[in-house]
């Protein structure tokens, strides 16, 4: 077990001391580098799987987490070294970090608001000095009980989505995403679940239970494992019957 998971365990039986250390170690680890390590290497996989599978356009890519921006921008790199010039980049986020964490996520006290918070000013500009073209991604700012409306879907050019980086953490936002997402989930997708073990793996809880109840609510479709990744996620492919079917 690491010993940053050892130290987070003991350290939530104390929630406010916890907090100010969760607080204090992500502001010393300031950097630009990835929350979850395996994250980047992920999306790089995921993004290879889909250009072989749906070819070089008429899909995008979706990431709900952004915290700041690594994976985000390894995306628009491994989109732009293939010369996937036509697909298109969504990056959704409050900015504030977590929402209020109740009911189901509330856990064990490992999350709670406001936690992973990094303002969308300082995202755009590491990705601005890091050479992310802007003219091909696009931010949704805001909760997504706020943000992912009926009204968005007009904003921008949305497509099928050719991969989808869920690194929200909670059910709640996991289950929400996953809701506004159901017009541009097609046969093929792929969706990298970053949280999947994060309480644990069961199904009654955080992001398998989001995915276990989306599945539910489409009756034939069907989730394709297809490999896990460092240190709690867990992508797959989603199968969609034909109409012919």
């Amino acid at each position: 077990m690491r010993i940053k998971t050892i130290v987070g365990s003991v350290l939530r039986r104390y929630p406010p001391l916890f907090r100010l250390a969760s607080k204090v170690y992500h502001g010393v680890r300031g950097s630009f580098r990835p929350l979850s390590p395996g994250g980047p290497g992920a999306v790089e996989r995921a993004l290879a799987l889909a250009n072989e599978e749906r070819g070089a356009d008429g899909w995008d890519y979706y990431e709900f987490g952004l915290f700041r921006g690594y994976t985000f921008l390894t995306a628009f790199e491994t989109l732009r070294d293939r010369r996937l010039d036509g697909v298109r980049m969504y990056g959704f986020d409050s900015f504030e970090g977590l929402p209020e964490v109740e009911g189901v996520d509330e856990g064990d006290g490992q999350f709670f608001a406001g936690q992973f918070s990094c303002s969308r000013e300082a995202v755009e500009s590491s990705l601005r000095g890091r050479g992310m073209d802007w003219s091909r991604a696009a931010l949704v700012e805001g909760f997504y009980s706020d943000s992912l409306t009926e009204e968005l879907r007009g904003k921008h050019p949305f497509r099928p989505a050719g991969v989808v980086l869920l690194d929200c953490d909670l059910y709640s936002s996991t289950q929400e995403a996953l809701a506004w997402l159901d017009p541009y989930l097609v046969d093929g997708t792929v969706v990298l679940f970053d949280d999947w073990l994060s309480y644990g793996g069961s199904a009654d809880s955080g992001q398998p239970k989001a995915w276990r109840e989306y599945l539910a609510a489409h009756p034939g479709y069907e989730s394709e494992e297809l490999f896990s990744f460092v240190h709690n996620g867990l992508a797959v492919r989603l199968r969609v019957p034909s109409a012919e079917g």
